[in-house]
């Protein structure tokens, strides 16, 4: 009974126990005891050798977070480290949102015999060492305290030696901070390693980057007429320095044509994670602000302060962020809540700065309701909305969770195995309704600038014909005249009337103001002269004259104008509206002085009679000799004239002179001489034409 009792109440493996030896028990024990070692090395990955082939490594990866060289060791325990799969990230499976460093581990065996065998280790985020049996073999990029990432992550081979191989594969990854636009789901592996063939790998490796070259194959080739678009433009503004339109054309054409080769570098070369930063940042920033000038220069606002001071500004606020960004994503691997926040504001900034361009748009419109303009104007509307609700989506997502960013990004056109995402073919919208309309509009002005060349060539003709190409001789006295306007139309005029009497009068004056308007007023001057010479020859009455036929036909301009008559025994009468007073062998002729022509109705002139001796010499002039500059600032001045008039300079010298130091206005000098009795007349022979031409 009492032993009935006691087996009643012992447990059922004790019982059981008693079946073994005790040395069935021992062995029994010590597999307990190795039951975690083995449990650790669970997920080794045990294949054949792939020869010319290759095979995933899959199944689960011992992971463990930060950071420690003794976990590269193969005979470290880690059977207490966590599993996690290496075909998603870490992101994506247990550490949402971890950054910084971390270590994955696996047991590779691989039997048989072969020849080279590696391994390809596909995209990780960001930057990682890779060891086999404790040694490394590779790297990619840098670890902190260097840190340096790429922008796109690409594959990597590694060799492992010859089949058969068995040992240790440890990744020692780091994960750099995430930014505003970077989801949670990031970090470490992103697809599963795969083993085989060296060659074999290398081609797989290149295989992702050859298969998205020819996907961007039409946005390169885009790219590249509109870079060479962008040449030509540059080549055009070099050529007329004065057509801004054509610079910020071809800033906008070479900043769009250099973000489409931004691709192709990322994946063929592996630029750096701030190199790309910087390239797309000044470069899209260049791009923005050219295009705003670009627009205000089509719709008119070029030349408006208000739109030039609030382009400067919201241009300087944009390249200011954009700097300050650069400087903090420099030192991002030490990123704290300081460089944090001063990154989202930056950002903030440089991401609703470009909605400018809707504002230029939309009162462009407003105020030019052209035709032409619609195209451009929508195509502008569209590009910039759509760009500014891609970025600002994107902005933040990490905390919004918002994915509207890849709806936007999967919208597009696809033509086999071609994808033109929607960005792509608004920026090539963009890019052929500027093309024409600034090609329309530089075809309108040429049409004008050749109207405006044949008006102006009519109009030199008939200077040509009033302002005398040949001064008529003039029995007793010797004239020389020089002509030579500042540009194809001067407003300087001189007319030789020869009188009755053997006497002759002079006339010579200038128009305020360049070009075809004071051509015009010359124009009616010289009419207005031959006909009151007619009814007169007194200089104040001929003076008077023209006064009254200049007053309201001068828009806010003026001319002055001396008259001298002339006798053939010396005697002369000189009347002066407003002019500068010509000089007497070297001394200035006191003629006194009025208002000049056109100011007022009632202006008075009057006669100044004195007698020209024989060899004496009177130099009419204009105002163009004595403004003449040099480089440095100085005027020609009075005293020059003086000096040469005194010298008894000829027409031809004093001309040259001032021209040589810096001609700014139209200059004319006409000199006549009283030649004694025994002397013929002499008169100077000047080609306008050639004048013109040199100047």
């Amino acid at each position: 009974m009492v032993s009935r009792i006691a087996a009643r109440y012992n447990p059922f493996w004790i019982s059981s126990l008693r079946m073994y030896s005790r040395a069935q028990l021992l062995t029994l024990l010590a597999c307990l005891l190795l039951l975690p070692t083995a449990l650790a090395h669970a997920q080794t990955f045990q294949t054949q050798d792939p020869g010319p082939g290759s095979v995933a490594v899959g199944g689960k990866w011992q992971f463990h977070t930060g950071d420690n060289l003794v976990w590269r060791n193969p005979s470290y325990d880690s059977s207490g480290w966590e599993q996690l799969s290496g075909d998603k990230t870490w992101g994506a499976q247990t550490y949402r949102g971890y950054t910084g460093s971390a270590w994955y581990r696996k047991r590779i065996v691989v039997t048989g015999t072969g020849p080279e065998l590696a391994i390809l280790i596909p995209p990780v985020d960001d930057a990682y060492e890779i060891y086999w049996n404790g040694k490394k073999i590779g790297s990619y990029g840098s670890l902190p305290m260097h840190a340096v990432w790429w922008a796109i992550g690409h594959s990597a081979v590694y060799d492992l030696g010859t089949a058969p191989v068995s040992g240790l594969l440890a990744l020692r990854v780091w994960k750099a901070p995430l930014s505003s636009v970077d989801p949670w789901e990031l970090g470490g592996l992103n697809a599963e390693p795969v083993l085989g063939n060296p060659s074999v790998l290398a081609m797989q490796a290149m295989a992702p980057r050859y298969l998205q070259e020819h996907r961007q194959l039409p946005q390169l080739l885009i790219g590249a007429v509109v870079l060479v678009a962008g040449l030509l433009a540059l080549v055009l503004f070099l050529r007329e320095r004065n057509q801004w339109l054509f610079l910020w054309m071809a800033i906008y054409l070479l900043a769009e044509g250099l973000l489409s080769f931004r691709v192709l570098d990322v994946i063929r070369y592996g630029l750096h994670y701030i190199t790309v930063q910087l390239y797309l940042q000044f470069v899209g920033a260049f791009q923005d602000i050219s295009l705003w000038l670009l627009l205000l220069t089509l719709f008119g606002f070029g030349r408006e302060r208000r739109w030039r001071r609030w382009t400067v500004t919201l241009a300087t606020l944009y390249l200011t962020a954009q700097a300050v960004d650069i400087t903090v994503l420099y030192n991002w691997q030490y990123v704290g809540l300081g460089m944090q926040w001063a990154d989202a504001i930056t950002t903030a900034i440089y991401t609703l700065t470009p909605l400018y361009i809707l504002f230029i748009v939309g009162f462009g419109l407003a105020r030019r309701k052209q035709m032409e303009l619609w195209p451009v104007a929508i195509a502008a509307f569209l590009y910039g909305l759509w760009n500014s609700v891609f970025q600002i989506s994107a902005q933040g997502r990490r905390f919004t969770h918002w994915t509207l960013t890849n709806s936007l990004a999967a919208w597009g056109l696809h033509v086999g195995s071609y994808t033109f995402s929607a960005t792509f073919l608004l920026d090539t919208l963009l890019f052929v309704v500027l093309l024409v309309t600034v090609t329309r509009q530089q075809f309108l002005e040429r049409r004008r600038q050749a109207q405006v060349e044949m008006e102006i060539k009519s109009a030199r003709e008939v200077q040509q014909v009033l302002v005398p190409e040949d001064v008529p001789a003039i029995p007793g006295y010797s004239i020389a005249s020089i002509y030579k306007p500042a540009t194809e139309l001067g407003g300087d005029f001189y007319q030789v009337i020869p009188l009755p009497d053997a006497g002759a009068l002079v006339v010579l004056g200038d128009v305020s103001g360049k070009g075809l308007k004071a051509a015009m007023v010359v124009s009616l001057i010289v009419g207005t002269l031959r006909t009151l010479v007619d009814y007169t020859q007194e200089p104040a009455e001929i003076l008077r004259g023209l006064n009254r036929r200049l007053i309201g036909r001068i828009s806010a301009g003026f001319a002055t104008c001396v008259v001298l008559r002339v006798g053939a025994n010396g005697d002369a009468v000189i009347a002066n509206a407003g002019h500068l007073a010509p000089f007497r062998d070297g001394l200035e002729l006191p003629v006194g002085g009025s208002l000049p022509l056109g100011i007022v109705p009632d202006a008075e002139y009057d006669d100044v009679a004195f007698h020209l001796q024989e060899n004496e010499t009177i130099m009419f002039y204009t105002d163009g000799i004595v403004e003449a500059r040099n480089p440095q600032g100085q005027l020609f001045g009075f005293d020059r004239v003086q000096q040469l008039s005194r010298a008894r300079s000829s027409a031809v010298q004093i001309v040259d002179a001032a021209s040589a130091f810096g001609q700014e206005d139209d200059i004319t000098v006409l000199t006549l001489t009283r030649l004694a009795a025994s002397e013929s007349a002499r008169a100077a022979t000047v080609s306008l034409t050639t004048q013109i031409a040199t100047g």
